[in-house]
Order: structure tokens, then C-alpha cells, then sequence
């Protein structure tokens, strides 16, 4: 038999990942015979079992995911190889959140014009907002301004993140209760 050489290599299911995502690793063996054994390897420390496949979900930001492979062929250069590294980029999981302002106030005379602003945490770079007045859509961007709102008429505005990893997506604002007072007529 001639004198092989082994070497292996890994395929992971996903490179970026949300935190706590699973990841599947999957070794794949030249000249490892018939019957190789696998240890898997994080940042070099031992982990997973003697398995050509390795899953977690415990992975963190620049985790470097190898595998030694121990060949089970007879006649071996070396018996042993070890695949270059699956460097891991793991982005945290975020809440979005969203309040929302009435400029002058919420508080005004009828047909006064009000505008509302939104302010957010963790919306990504290309948020999206829904206005709504009593649960009916009204318009759409940072902010929306209104004469036409009633005495009781509830504001909120509807915030969906494009930030890839989020625990709660949409989210909705807190409402803005309007009180509008009546012009008051001169006799």
C-alpha cells in the first residue's frame, strides 16, 4: 500500500449567526480509512464528540471552529490532520424600542397642526415606521403631522428594525393620548 497523506476540511451550516443560533459543522476527510476519529476544536479547546459533524449553539463573536481528524488508514505519512479554521461572526441579540413626542403637545386647540416625532434603539440602518391614529395606518417615516385630529384620537407608531437580530420585531409604541379643546365663540 502506498504511504497516504490526510488531510480534512470544514463546512459550517452558517458564518454569521445571530447569538444562540445553532451551527452544524461538518468535517469532510481525505485518506481518513475507514473508519476516522474526529475531535473538534474552539478557540483549540476540546469540545463536541467523535463525530464527523459538530453542532452548538454557544458560539461567540470570532469563535475559530477547527477539527483534527486521526486517520484509520494503515500506511500514513502522519496520522493525523487538522482543518483550517471557521472563524465565526456572532451578533448579539437586540431589543428595538420606540417612544414618540407630540410637538407642541398633546394638548391643543382644534385644527393645530401637531407633529410627532419618533425616537428608537436598535432599528438597524433602514428602519421602518408605521403611524397609526385609534389602530388606523396614517403614514409612514419618522414622523407624521396632523390638524386633524380629535378629542381621545391615540397616536403610536409601529417600528420594524432591519437589524439582523432581534428578540421582538415590530415593535409599537407607547399611544399619545390627544385632548383637543374647542375654539371658544365669542358672543
Amino acid at each position: 500500500n502506498p504511504y497516504l497523506t490526510p488531510s480534512v476540511s470544514v463546512s459550517a451550516s452558517a458564518t454569521t449567526i445571530c447569538a444562540g443560533t445553532s451551527v452544524t459543522f461538518t468535517a469532510t476527510p481525505t485518506n481518513g480509512g475507514s473508519t476516522p476519529s474526529y475531535q473538534w476544536k474552539v478557540n483549540g479547546s476540546n469540545v463536541g464528540t467523535n463525530s464527523s459533524t459538530y453542532t452548538t449553539t454557544t458560539l461567540g463573536n470570532t469563535n475559530v471552529v477547527t477539527v483534527v481528524m486521526t486517520s484509520s488508514y494503515a500506511c500514513l505519512n502522519t496520522p493525523t490532520a487538522t482543518s483550517t479554521g471557521i472563524t465565526m461572526t456572532v451578533n448579539p441579540v437586540l431589543t428595538p424600542t420606540i417612544t414618540i413626542a407630540a410637538n407642541p403637545s398633546a394638548s391643543v386647540c382644534i385644527g393645530s397642526n401637531v407633529s410627532f416625532s419618533a425616537s428608537i434603539t436598535n432599528g438597524g440602518n433602514s428602519p421602518t415606521y408605521q403611524w397609526r391614529v385609534n389602530g388606523n395606518s396614517v403614514g409612514a417615516g419618522s414622523t407624521y403631522t396632523s390638524s386633524a385630529l380629535a378629542d381621545g384620537d391615540v397616536v403610536t407608531c409601529r417600528l420594524t428594525s432591519n437589524y439582523a437580530c432581534t428578540s421582538t420585531n415590530p415593535v409599537t409604541s407607547s399611544g399619545v393620548t390627544m385632548t383637543i379643546f374647542d375654539l371658544p365663540t365669542i358672543s
